[in-house]
């Protein structure tokens, strides 16, 4: 089971398959219903935010498998009051029933990324920690009748973006409503149009809260019991989306000042800027002008880049602050709110649903964007959160080769999750850099979430797993069974097993079952479970609605046989693969193959290098198999040669093959 009290239905379904369970197995589906009625399991309950119907159920969450308190010191060091803002969601009486908070984390689970705190995840009994980006980490804890919820950023809580507060906020509360509402609805309680909590909004000391129906009926202040205006925290949480300062923005805060801006800040500065606004700064700032004129030379007819190179320069040669960038404009006499939009997002109008934003992006997607996109190498690799050096390396190695350059940052991007890397994700840094989302939208407009869901479960299920199967386990045995099931071709187990370490042959198998989705991955598991790694197969497995049809790994619009270039003979071999390696004695077959030209004496030779039988057939087929028809033509001749063989021959050639099948061997050839 799942050390953080996550499990997936499939995994109680395994349990039940159990002896000691196996008369309860019948009636699965009404027992599982009623351990969610129970609240022994919660729900991972998501809303789409555009219509606020539910989203499909994928992970449940097991309270009594989670029963350690939250022994880290990850509040007191890292949600401190210089860098946090945090509220309140109270509840009627002393204390919430379990069950509620137990939802709303499966909730947090579902749409942000479980973090790790010196090597620990932070999932404990009433406390999760969480991800929402590179900057900014939200934390939901339960204490006595409060849900508290933290939004802490990574250098100074004047950074954080009033927009991801807002939007977390809503997230949480339209989540608690719900459940609420669930919970109200199951117990047959009248309806009623008042909550069973309310929100209050802390001060800078984290300590006090205050009632928002308090602020609501107070103007321009609400003071605290520390004499503190909490209308300022408030207005963080409950921040309208604007292009523009409204006429009362402070400014960034003092402490914000003092920071030195990240990457993806300057970038969103530069992007504010005219080019000769900072021109002038840059000179300002000690920059001379030689510089200036070296980045417009190497950048011709690009000044986004020139002008962010610019604020890079002065950034890596004198750690320049905020601070130094308003001191700069002021004496300029241009608006010091040039700054604050690094605390703003650009507004996204998606169309795309939310089940397909929440998902991380397949290969197929990031292969058809990297063309579409144009020149934004730099611009995107910043706003997803490369290094400027992984940007070069990428630019260098892809020389020229933008769409190349395009899909090597988007697949590093896609590597990294320290935050989940979702199309969600990938529209916001569109619309950051002012691409807008239309060509993503054109790339997913025809994807089905439950496979884009199903590459992802396939995905983060060989990524949980990848060094027990890249130490644990031989693979020639298990290759067999994925030929045979014509999910790999000879060219395929060929480049695997060039590696010469075991290690790396098994990271080249992971790479084509990835590639290759869930019929690949159905296979791949399928041998584990047959060749003695039935404890690691039980851990790979996944529902079997989730590996449905609709989710295969085969492109639609190819019917009928003819489209396809795989040869029948191919398919006919590679459908008896196991039982050819298996069954037969090669010597004779090899001199007869030999005689007839098909195969020459250094085929021989090298074919009886193997060290094993099985070896020497392996060897054998993947000669056939690469070679023309008359090859196998001859093989079934030589065959039949022996009456021993001769039912195996006739086997092989009357072996029926499907235009699926065809399809299936075909796709291991693109």
């Amino acid at each position: 089971m799942s050390m953080n009290g996550m499990i997936q239905k499939v995994d109680f379904y395994q349990i039940w398959e159990q002896e000691e369970f196996r008369q309860i197995l019948p009636f699965k589906e009404y027992i599982f219903d009623m351990l969610i009625h129970l609240d022994i399991v919660s729900e991972q309950r998501r809303y789409d935010t555009k219509t606020g119907s539910r989203l499909p159920i994928e992970n449940f969450f097991v309270p009594c498998m989670l029963s350690q308190r939250n022994d880290t010191d990850f509040l007191t060091q890292e949600c401190t009051p210089e860098r946090t803002v945090s509220l309140a969601f109270v509840f009627k009486g002393t204390i919430i029933p379990p069950a509620l908070p137990n939802r709303l984390i499966c909730a947090c689970l579902s749409m942000w990324t479980l973090k790790e705190y010196r090597g620990r995840k932070l999932m404990f009994s009433g406390f999760v920690g969480l991800s929402f980006d590179k900057e900014h980490d939200i934390v939901v804890c339960v204490e006595g009748n409060k849900i508290l919820l933290y939004l802490v950023h990574k250098r100074s809580k004047g950074l954080i973006i009033p927009d991801i507060a807002t939007s977390v906020r809503d997230c949480l509360f339209i989540t608690l409503e719900r459940i609420s509402e669930f919970y109200q609805s199951s117990i047959h309680c009248k309806a009623s149009s008042k909550l069973p909590f309310h929100t209050e909004y802390s001060c800078s000391k984290l300590s006090c809260f205050t009632s928002e129906n308090k602020m609501a009926s107070e103007t321009e202040e609400c003071l605290c019991k520390h004499g503190e205006n909490i209308k300022n925290n408030w207005s963080i949480w409950n921040k309208k989306q604007a292009l523009e300062c409204d006429p009362n923005c402070p400014g960034l805060s003092e402490d914000a000042l003092s920071q030195v801006p990240s990457n993806t800040e300057l970038l969103r500065v530069s992007d504010n800027c005219e080019t000769r606004m900072i021109h002038d700064l840059a000179l300002f700032l000690g920059m001379k002008e030689i510089v200036w004129n070296d980045m417009e030379y190497n950048n011709p007819k690009n000044t986004q880049i020139v002008k962010f190179l610019t604020l890079m320069h002065l950034k890596d040669k004198d750690e320049i602050t905020f601070e130094d960038l308003e001191n700069g404009l002021k004496e300029m006499e241009i608006t010091t709110h040039k700054l604050c939009v690094v605390r703003r997002l650009k507004q996204v109008k998606s169309s795309i649903p939310d089940d397909i934003l929440d998902c991380i992006p397949s290969d197929e997607i990031l292969d058809k964007l990297a063309p579409r996109i144009g020149k934004i190498v730099l611009q995107l690799g910043i706003e997803l959160g490369l290094s400027v050096e992984e940007i070069e390396n990428i630019i260098e190695k892809c020389d020229r080769d933008l769409p190349a350059q395009n899909k090597e940052v988007l697949f590093t991007w896609r590597k990294d999750r320290t935050v989940k890397p979702t199309i969600r994700v990938l529209e916001q840094a569109f619309v950051n850099i002012d691409k807008g989302a239309r060509r993503l939208k054109e790339v997913v407009k025809d994807v089905d979430p439950k496979t884009l869901k199903a590459v992802e479960t396939v995905t983060d299920r060989i990524r949980e797993n990848e060094n027990r199967i890249i130490q644990d386990i031989q693979i020639s045995q298990i290759l067999d069974h994925m030929m045979t099931h014509l999910v790999i071709s000879a060219d395929d187990r060929r480049d695997i097993e060039h590696y010469p370490r075991q290690d790396d042959q098994n990271k080249a198998l992971l790479d084509i079952v990835i590639k290759r989705r869930e019929l690949a991955y159905s296979v791949f598991v399928d041998g584990l479970n047959i060749y003695g790694y039935e404890e690691l197969a039980n851990d790979l497995k996944c529902d079997a609605q989730e590996m449905s049809e609709s989710a295969t790994l085969l492109p639609a619009g190819n019917e009928g046989i003819s489209d396809w270039n795989v040869p029948l003979y191919k398919v006919r071999l590679q459908k008896n693969y196991i039982k050819i390696i298996t069954d037969i004695q090669h010597e004779s077959i090899v001199d007869y193959l030999i005689t007839k030209q098909v195969m020459s004496v250094d085929d021989g030779k090298k074919i009886e290098s193997g060290k094993t039988p099985q070896e020497k057939n392996r060897t054998l087929m993947d000669m056939i198999l690469r070679k023309k028809e008359q090859a196998f033509i001859e093989f079934l001749k030589a065959l039949r040669k022996d009456r021993v063989y001769a039912d195996l021959a006739d086997q092989i050639e009357n072996t029926t093959v499907t235009s699926r099948e065809i399809e299936i061997l075909t796709t291991c050839y693109k």
